[in-house]
């Protein structure tokens, strides 16, 4: 699995609100997300609450913009 540097979003596809993330590994990041809500301990509580609500399978787990170095991550997630 090749590392990819970007940023992601999390969607409830039930009323659309979402996640936004950035990291310099989006798959990684995209399991350690999943473990923590999947163990009730996920840093969002708005997201572990919808998480815990609404099950895994209401939410989609996509990238949105795919970066080819790390220098401007943090500008593009706060966009």
């Amino acid at each position: 699995m090749s590392k990819v540097i970007g940023i992601y979003k999390i969607t409830n596809i039930l009323d659309k609100k979402c996640y936004i993330g950035s990291s310099v590994n989006v798959k990684k990041r995209f399991s350690e997300h999943r473990r923590d809500l999947n163990k009730n301990s996920h840093h969002s509580y708005h997201l572990q609450r919808a998480w815990n609500k609404y099950g895994e399978s209401q939410f989609q787990f996509q990238i949105l913009e795919i970066c080819i170095n790390e220098s401007a991550l943090i500008e593009k997630e706060q966009y």
